[in-house]
Parts: structure tokens; C-alpha cells; sequence
């Protein structure tokens, strides 16, 4: 079995090889160059696959495993608005090849076939969509004098369709940020779970993606005062929560190394509805809230 790639890690055969290994044969890759007809018999494969030049499908060819005469080729490509579903053409030509190689050939395929014409089908649409989950470390900042928390950002996301879908965010501080004032500080972080719509945008070789993002969601705002040593005696350590509402806008932008992993960067703008307002010992510490922003460092893994 010869698999004809215009460059090394293209993801949309590996996702076809992934098939292919799967009847149990042993694809050799080599670089698309010539007729798909010619590099196969040079390196006496009974068949071979080529991404199509707009990479919307793929060209099959085999040959008669007794005779060695061309066999079959055809066309297996998605033509509806959003594709390829690369899943549903890699899943077509497996199916191609088990009943060309292992079984009978489809009626009317056999013979020698000096120039066959190509025969495009179109692929059904998913039965499901894409989903994954993402987790990351993001630095949390908001305008009002408390400094940057770190958090534990997760986020589980669905996609009905190539490029729309929603998700669910969840993040929490693993170590607070500071606000100072005479009496002393005050430890900030915010636990915040979020709900998101998604538009998704691929590069045309699906390696590179990048996703925005409008949501909205809860904020629990945790605090935790703690005197300073000359501030007055009576002051004692507290902590608080408050609760809020947050709107959010986030812009991911990520690199595919494999068919199912990714890492890229994350960023966020938002705002609460109002100022939260911070006191210790009977006065303002500072705001929190108004604005917001966020920068994120994550992994991503997916899946059909």
C-alpha cells in the first residue's frame, strides 16, 4: 500500500494511514510527485492514495492483484458546505479498499481501464461532532490593585458542525493574587465557570486553528486579609467571598501535532457587571472586576 504525501505529519493522512493500518496493511509514504498509476507500479504496490490538490478528498487507485492491470481509481471527496469531514473520507476509503482488495470489486470496476474516469461521491455528513478538552495555567489580572492570580483553567468544548459549537470553562486560582494596603494584605483569586459559543477557523492543511469566543458566567471572588505587624492589634485575619456575573470574550490560537492533540495560547478580555469592592479593617482595599484580562499557556486533546 503506497500513500502519496505532499509533506511529512499532514494530518489528514495520518488519519487515512490510521485506516489503512487498520485492515491490517503496511502503507509505505513517499512524496507525491508523477502519476498516482506510475508511482505505484514503480514500487509494485496493488494500490495507492493521493490527497486531492483542493484537499477536499482523496484519489484511490488499485490494481488486479493476479494481472496487476489497473483495477479501479476513483475519487473520494466532500463537497458540502464546511468540509471535509476528513473522518468520513478516511472511514470511504477504507471501505473502498476492503471491498477492492479483500472481496469482489464493485460491479463494473473490472478490467484494464487505460483511462478511467474519476467518479466523485460525496460524503455523508458526521453522525456526531467534534469534542475536546482543553486545560491550561493562565495569569489572571484585574484592573483595582490586587496583582495577577495564576490559575487551573479547564474547558470541555463540543463543535455541531466544522466550525461552530459551544463550551464549558471552569477556572480556579492555585495561587491568589495581592492587594496591599496599610493594614495590611489581602490574598484575591476568583473561581469562575463559564459558558461559551465558538467559531472555529482551520488553516487549509487543519494543522493550525484558532478559535473566538463570547460567554458569560459565575464568579466567586475569594478574599483573605492578614494584618500587618504595626498595624493595630485588634485587626485579625478574614476571608471573604462575593459573587458576581462575568461576560467574556477569548481567542485561542493553537497547533495541531498529531490527529488529536494540539497546544497553542489562550487570551481573554472581560468585565463583571459591577465593581467588586474589597475592604479590610473597616476600609477600601481596592476593586476587582472592571476590566479584565487573561493570557494562557494549554494542551487540548479531541476526539469524534
Amino acid at each position: 500500500m503506497l500513500l502519496l504525501v505532499d509533506s511529512p505529519g499532514d494530518p489528514f493522512m495520518d488519519r487515512i494511514r490510521s485506516e489503512v493500518v487498520s485492515l491490517g496493511m503496511e502503507p509505505v509514504m513517499r512524496p507525491a510527485r508523477g502519476p498516482i498509476e506510475a508511482r505505484a507500479r514503480a514500487e509494485n504496490a496493488v494500490a495507492a492514495i493521493r490527497i486531492l490538490a483542493p484537499r477536499n478528498g482523496v484519489e484511490v487507485w488499485m490494481a488486479d492483484a493476479t494481472s496487476g492491470r489497473s483495477l479501479l481509481r476513483q475519487v473520494i471527496a466532500d463537497e458540502t458546505p464546511g468540509g471535509p469531514n476528513q473522518d468520513v473520507v478516511a472511514l470511504q476509503t477504507a471501505e473502498l479498499l476492503r471491498t477492492g482488495l479483500f472481496h469482489e470489486p464493485p460491479p463494473g470496476a473490472t478490467g484494464s481501464l487505460s483511462s478511467p474516469p474519476a467518479i466523485a461521491q460525496t460524503a455523508a455528513p458526521p453522525s456526531s461532532g467534534e469534542s475536546g478538552l482543553r486545560s491550561g495555567v493562565e495569569l489572571l489580572y484585574s484592573a483595582g490593585g490586587a496583582s495577577p492570580a495564576w490559575q487551573a483553567w479547564f474547558s470541555f468544548q463540543h463543535l455541531w458542525t466544522r466550525h461552530l459549537g459551544i463550551a464549558v470553562d471552569v477556572s480556579a486560582p492555585f495561587r491568589r493574587g495581592t492587594m496591599t494596603g496599610p493594614e495590611g494584605t489581602a490574598d484575591v483569586g476568583a473561581v469562575i465557570i463559564g459558558v461559551e459559543a465558538l467559531a472555529r477557523f482551520l488553516s487549509p492543511r487543519g494543522r493550525m486553528f484558532l478559535t473566538t469566543g463570547v460567554g458569560a458566567g459565575s464568579v466567586s471572588l475569594l478574599t483573605k486579609g492578614h494584618p500587618s505587624l504595626e498595624g493595630s492589634s485588634q485587626i485579625e485575619s478574614s476571608a471573604g467571598t462575593a459573587y458576581t456575573v462575568l461576560g467574556y470574550a477569548r481567542v485561542n490560537l493553537g497547533l495541531k501535532v498529531s490527529t488529536w492533540m494540539g497546544l497553542g495560547l489562550s487570551g481573554l478580555a472581560g468585565t463583571t457587571i459591577a465593581r467588586v469592592h474589597i475592604r479590610f479593617g473597616g476600609n477600601d482595599a481596592g476593586d476587582w472586576g472592571v476590566p479584565l484580562v487573561g493570557a494562557a499557556l494549554f494542551a487540548q486533546v479531541d476526539w469524534h
